[in-house]
């Protein structure tokens, strides 16, 4: 054949694969979206809000949304959003004790703290700025609603001991004092309890790790656990959620923490209180993909390939956002492989937040990215009053948020343009929660505003967005667990859910991209598929439950067996 002729041939082969593809995807029904922010009481304009987190806080039996806020003007406070059972939401921070006022949130995280039943909040706060006089540290908030009748919250962080170990600051104010970024709750020593990582923004201050030792008493354990990175690590600044993730199923709860100017960290649990830094290892186990020093503020992790093992996908504001698939499957030992150019998840948009969840409820877990611009503004250029020493890069220009659809393979195509969440904005957090109770979950996105002494100087004024999925014909299943001899909240359970030719896999997180959670509630998407087959759960503590015959398009609540 000649050359001309064979390229031609080629051309159609290819053309028709192509065309084939494009057939199959628009096949699908495509993911909708409409923007009830206003509708729903949540709009908060002129905000600079960090990510949301969703809980049943008041155990009524719907979600509420905690946003936490900088407080730098008049009117700027967190925002407990509570549902009124309708889906529509009322700012009652003020009144349930959680308000902050005079913080700088920059995150937070429900936890049951105390495996009573409710939910307790840990909310992270940076020192005072310009115009604040006082200083509002980390706080740890109890709830009382099982010991009162009533969901209103307790400061017990001096009392419950959530202060560094020798610092003496700490022990004045009361709470950590320094700039936290972000936190996240994990049983990383398999007592039954949750513990609390929270991380720090200031390169000259450690992430801290608190061992919860029951009864409300924390200890600093970061030094004798392996945790500590400063030493380490040239720019430790670390925003955004720690994420928590047992990347080698050993039954052990591992730690990636990921930084603004440096390489991302995986830290190995080896059970018996310590970690391993296994990033640069030579040999498995290792993640030497993660060494590159991308500018990202947490990351978002799920099973995006089918293969039974945890990917990660980060966000990163200065670069294509990276997609790192596990390799444990398919090697037998850890080790990571960047998978960003086949994927197709490399979008170059100033992402910070995302959030990984099946919109369409095919069975693939999709990616929805909160950008703003890239981060190549110097602060002190644009806000006058910051010393000389301080110099760091942020967002200064809107863009629109990103919507990838997973074809099913763990490659993605956008989807974006006429999803109705385009959401233009200086993106920060992001959320998936089914916040009206259908079988699709929703998206609660939050923006910033920047402001010095008091008054706005950014050119756009953000606002929090609430985009409720418009749904498809696609079937579903949702699981609430519920542990027993686990952690409460069962963070840290690896769920199977298997349903004919499709198999899903997830593990239970507290936390994801730039401080931010998810729906508690788990969704699994099925498709045109008519039945679940089998869920098997392997939960914190080991015990492993399988269960068969559960309803679809209904929500399951599991206990753990006692034995």
């Amino acid at each position: 054949m000649k050359r001309s002729a064979m390229s031609a041939a080629l051309m159609s082969i290819v053309l028709g694969t192509a065309v084939a593809v494009a057939a199959s995807t628009s096949a699908k029904p495509p993911i909708r979206f409409k923007d009830e922010t206003a509708a729903r009481g949540v709009t908060d304009l002129a905000v600079n809000a960090t990510g949301p987190t969703f809980g049943d806080y008041d155990g009524d039996g719907d979600l509420d949304i905690f946003v936490p806020v900088e407080d730098l003007a008049p009117g700027l406070a967190d925002r407990l959003f509570e549902n009124d059972g309708r889906g529509a939401f009322k700012d009652v921070a003020s009144e349930k004790g959680v308000q902050n006022s005079g913080s700088f949130s920059r995150g937070a995280v429900f936890c049951d703290l105390d495996n009573d039943g409710d939910l307790d909040l840990l909310s992270v706060n940076m020192p005072p700025g310009q115009s604040r006089q006082r200083h509002v540290p980390t706080t740890l908030y109890r709830n009382e609603l099982r010991e009162t009748g009533s969901a209103r919250f307790t400061d017990v962080t001096r009392s419950a001991g959530l202060m560094r170990a020798g610092n003496e600051n700490d022990q004045k104010i009361g709470g950590i004092g320094d700039t936290g970024g972000g936190a996240g709750c994990a049983d990383y020593d398999r007592d039954g309890d949750l513990d609390v990582f929270i991380k720090n923004a200031d390169g000259d201050v450690d992430n801290a790790l608190f061992r919860n030792d029951g009864g409300w008493s924390f200890t600093d354990v970061t030094q004798s656990s392996g945790v500590a990175l400063q030493t380490k690590l040239k720019d430790s600044n670390a925003q955004g959620s720690p994420n928590w993730i047992d990347f080698d199923q050993d039954g052990w709860v591992d730690l990636l923490v990921t930084h603004e100017r440096d390489i991302k960290v995986l830290l190995r649990n080896l059970g018996e209180g310590r970690f391993e830094d296994v990033t640069r290892a030579r040999r498995p186990p290792n993640a030497l993909p993660f060494l590159n020093p991308g500018y990202a503020q947490g990351a978002c992790i799920a099973d995006f390939d089918h293969d039974g093992d945890m990917d990660v996908f980060l966000p990163t504001a200065d670069q294509a956002g990276r997609m790192i698939a596990n390799r444990l499957k398919e090697t037998g030992t850890l080790s990571f492989q960047d998978v960003t150019i086949k994927s197709g998840a490399g979008v170059i948009r100033g992402t910070r937040g995302c959030v990984a969840a099946d919109f369409d409820n095919d069975g693939h877990v999709d990616l929805y990215l909160n950008n703003g611009g890239p981060s190549n503004v110097l602060i002190n250029d644009v806000i006058a009053g910051f010393p000389p020493f301080v110099t760091f890069y942020i967002a200064w220009e809107a863009a629109e948020n990103t919507l990838l659809r997973n074809r099913g393979d763990g490659s993605f195509e956008e989807v974006t343009r006429g999803s109705g969440a385009e959401g233009l904005g200086i993106g920060s957090g992001v959320g998936a929660a089914d916040l009206n109770d259908d079988g699709f979950v929703d998206l609660f996105v939050t923006n910033r505003t920047y402001y010095a002494m008091g008054k706005q100087v950014s050119p756009v004024a953000g606002q929090n967005r609430l985009f409720i999925n418009r749904g498809n014909d696609n079937a579903w299943i949702k699981l609430r667990l519920q542990g027993t001899r686990s952690n409460r909240n069962a963070f840290g359970a690896r769920i199977k859910v298997a349903s004919g030719d499709l198999e899903q896999h997830h593990e239970v997180q507290s936390a994801h991209g730039y401080n931010s959670t998810n729906d508690p509630t788990l969704t699994f998407g099925l498709g045109a598929r008519k039945s679940v087959d089998r869920v098997e759960i392997v939960w914190p503590s080991g015990t492993k439950q399988v269960i068969e015959g559960l309803s679809i398009k209904q929500t399951h609540v599991i206990v753990e067996p006692s034995s």
